[in-house]
C-alpha cells in the first residue's frame, strides 16, 4: 500500500476524492472515519502524538499526507475514531488546532490563509471558559515556545549513535539491534556513525530537536565546544541517554562533563544507586540491561528446542578474553605509598569477600583504618584505585577457569589471548580465535553449557547470559541479585559462589552426566528469555520511559 485512505461520510457512497495537504489543513472533517495507511508509515513520520488529547488522527494525517497521496472514499456510515474531532469548540480540540496553526504557519502564510485561521482560533478562544488562557496558548504555539516543542518533539526521531568497535563490535551490535527494534515499534530513528563521520559532523545537529538522543557507552556526550564551556549536546534538544556497561565510577570524567539533560542507563541496579548518589549533574540513572539476540534460524522466536545429543559439540565454552591480573599489580606498584597501601588492602578485602560490590569493599577498607571521606573525595579515590578492581576481576576470571581445568574439565575459550595464560598448555584448555557477536551465537548453540563470569556486576544482567539462553545453552554463572530474581537457580540456570569455587567442578560433572536435566534447563531459560528479554522488549521499555509524562488517556 502506497497511499492514505479515509472512509468518510463527507462524500456520497462509493465516490472518491483526492485530498491535498492544504484541503486537509483547512478542514479536519477529512480525517473523520476509518483510516488506512502503509504499515511502515509510523516509523517514517512518527506515530500518533499522545501529547495531544484531541484530533490525533487529524494531526497524524497532516504529517502523513506530506509523504503519501491521500484519498477519501465515501461510505454510508463510518465510525469517527478521533477523540473530540469535528467543529465543536472545547479546550482539547482548541489546544490541538492552535498547535497545528503553529506547526504549519509557514504553509498557511504562503497560501494566504494564516490570518483567517488565526481569527477563527481567536473567536474560538473567546467562547471557551477561560479566553485569556486560550489566547495565551495560541500565542505560545505561534511563537514556538517550550510548550510547543513539548508536543512537537514527541513525534521526532530518536537519534542513536554508533561507531565504537569495542569488545568485538558489541556496542555497535547493541545500537543496531535497538535501532531495528524501535523502528519495528513505529518509532522513527536516525543513526549517526561517530567512527565514520567524526566528531565535527555532530555540529550539524545544533539547533535540532529529537525525541531522545541515545548512545551506547559513548564519549560524545562530554564533547565541549571551542569555548571549553559549552557542551555540544546542550545545543541539541532532547533528553540524552547513555547506556553504560561498566561501573559508572570508571566513566567519571565523561559523566561529570555531560550535558544538562543527561540520563544514564545501566544493566546493574547497584550502578543505578551509585550514579544517583555520586553524580548530581545527571537527571537519573535507570536500570536498562541489554537484551539477547535469537539465532538466525530462530529469529521468529518460535518455541522450539534444540536437542543436545544431535546439535551440541562442546561441553563448556567461555566467550571472553584473557588479561593477566599481574600486569595490573605492576601498575599498582607504581602508585605513591599511600595509594599502594590502600590498594593492597582493598584487593585483599575483595578477594576475601567477593560477593561485595567494589564500592562496599572500598568503604570497609577505609573504615578499617578510620578514614572518613565525603562523597566527592570518595568518588575521586574510588576512580584512582580502579586498577585494584580491574585486578580482582581478572584474578577471579583466571581462578574460575583454572579450577575447571585442574578438575579435568574441558573448556573451550575464544580469544588468542588465552595462549598467554599461565595454563595455556593445559590439555583441557582448547583455545579458539576471538568471535564477533554473530559468531558467538553459533558457538553458544553448539555448547551444552555457556560459562559466564561477571565483571563484578553484583546486581547485573548481561547480554552474554541472555544470548546463551536464547541459544538453548545452559547458563553457568557467578551470582547476581537480579539473576536470582529473574530466574530460578537449578531450574533455569546454574549459579555458583565465588567464595565456594571448590564446589564448582562437582556441580558441572553432575550436570554434564544428566542430559535430560541439561535439556530441561535450556528449555526453561529459553522460554523465559523469549518472553521478556528480546530487543523489542527493550524498545518498548525505552519508549515507556520517554512517554512517562503524556496526558492521561480519555475515558
Amino acid at each position: 500500500m502506497d497511499e492514505l485512505i479515509c472512509y468518510t461520510t463527507c462524500l456520497p457512497e462509493h465516490s472518491q476524492k483526492d485530498i491535498s495537504f492544504l484541503e486537509l489543513l483547512l478542514d479536519d472533517n477529512w480525517a473523520n472515519g476509518r483510516i488506512e495507511y502503509p504499515e511502515t508509515l509510523p516509523a517514517e513520520i512518527g506515530g500518533i502524538n499522545y501529547k495531544l488529547t484531541a484530533k490525533r488522527n487529524y494531526e497524524f494525517l497532516l504529517r502523513a499526507v506530506q509523504k503519501y497521496p491521500f484519498k477519501a472514499i465515501g461510505v454510508s456510515s463510518a465510525p469517527v475514531s478521533d477523540h473530540c474531532s469535528g467543529s465543536s469548540v472545547n479546550w482539547d480540540s482548541y489546544r490541538t488546532d492552535a498547535y497545528i496553526a503553529g506547526k504549519y504557519q509557514k504553509e498557511l502564510l504562503s497560501s494566504g490563509y494564516f490570518n483567517p485561521v488565526i481569527e477563527t482560533l481567536l473567536n474560538d478562544a473567546s467562547r471557551l471558559p477561560n479566553p485569556k488562557e486560550a489566547s495565551a496558548w495560541l500565542e505560545q504555539m505561534i511563537s514556538r515556545t517550550d510548550a510547543y516543542y513539548d508536543i512537537d518533539d514527541y513525534t521526532r526521531p530518536v537519534l542513536i549513535y554508533r561507531g565504537s568497535d569495542t569488545c568485538y563490535n558489541t556496542l555497535n551490535q547493541f545500537a543496531d539491534e535497538l535501532t531495528a527494534a524501535l523502528r519495528s515499534c513505529g518509532q522513527p530513528v536516525e543513526v549517526f556513525d561517530v567512527e565514520k563521520e567524526g566528531n565535527q559532523a555532530l555540529t550539524r545537529y545544533i539547533g535540532c530537536h529529537f525525541k531522545a538522543i541515545i548512545g551506547i557507552q559513548t564519549y560524545v556526550f562530554s564533547i565541549m565546544m571551542q569555548d571549553n564551556k559549552t557542551n555540544l549536546h546542550d545545543l541539541i534538544t532532547g533528553p540524552k541517554y547513555n547506556l553504560i556497561l561498566d561501573h559508572p565510577a570508571w566513566l567519571k570524567e565523561h559523566i561529570e562533563h555531560g550535558p544538562a539533560d543527561y540520563y544514564l542507563l545501566t544493566h546493574d541496579r547497584n550502578y543505578c544507586a551509585f550514579a544517583r548518589h555520586y553524580y548530581k549533574n545527571i537527571k537519573d540513572c535507570l536500570y536498562f540491561p541489554p537484551a539477547g539476540i535469537l539465532p538466525k534460524q530462530d529469529s521468529a522466536g518460535q518455541d522450539t528446542v534444540l536437542h543436545p545429543q544431535t546439535e551440541k559439540q562442546y561441553d563448556i565454552t567461555f566467550i571472553g578474553s584473557y588479561r593477566d591480573y599481574r600486569e595490573r599489580l605492576a601498575a599498582i606498584c607504581s602508585y605513591d605509598r599511600t595509594h599502594r597501601f590502600l590498594s593492597a588492602h582493598y584487593i585483599h578485602r575483595m578477594r576475601q569477600y567477593p560477593n561485595e560490590t567494589a564500592e562496599q569493599s572500598l568503604r570497609h577498607t577505609l573504615n578499617g583504618y578510620g578514614i572518613k571521606l565525603d562523597d566527592h573525595d570518595f568518588l575521586n579515590l574510588f576512580f584512582e584505585l580502579r586498577q585494584a578492581c580491574f585486578c580482582i576481576m581478572l584474578y577471579f576470571r583466571e581462578k574460575v577457569i583454572r579450577t575447571l581445568l585442574d578438575a579435568g574439565i574441558d573448556i573451550h575459550v575464544y580469544s588468542e589471548s588465552w595462549r598467554k595464560s599461565p595454563f595455556s598448555d593445559h590439555p583441557c584448555l582448547h583455545c579458539h580465535p576471538a568471535l564477533n557477536m554473530e559468531e558467538s551465537l553459533d558457538v553458544m548453540q553448539k555448547s551444552l553449557i555457556s560459562l559466564n563470569i561477571m565483571s563484578w556486576h553484583k546486581d547485573g544482567l548481561t547480554e552474554r547470559v541472555l544470548n546463551s539462553m536464547l541459544c538453548h545453552s545452559v547458563v553457568l554463572s557467578d551470582r547476581s541479585v537480579i539473576l536470582e530474581e529473574e530466574f530460578i537457580d537449578k531450574e533455569d540456570l546454574i549459579l555458583f559462589d565465588l567464595q565456594q569455587l571448590d564446589l564448582l567442578p562437582s556441580q558441572i560433572k553432575e550436570l554434564l552426566a544428566d542430559g535430560s536435566r541439561l535439556e530441561q534447563l535450556a528449555d526453561r531459560s529459553y522460554k523465559k528469555a523469549v518472553r521478556r528479554h528480546l530487543w523489542h522488549h527493550r524498545a518498548e521499555h525505552l519508549l515507556a520511559i520517554l512517554h512517562t509524562d503524556i496526558p492521561a488517556q480519555p475515558v
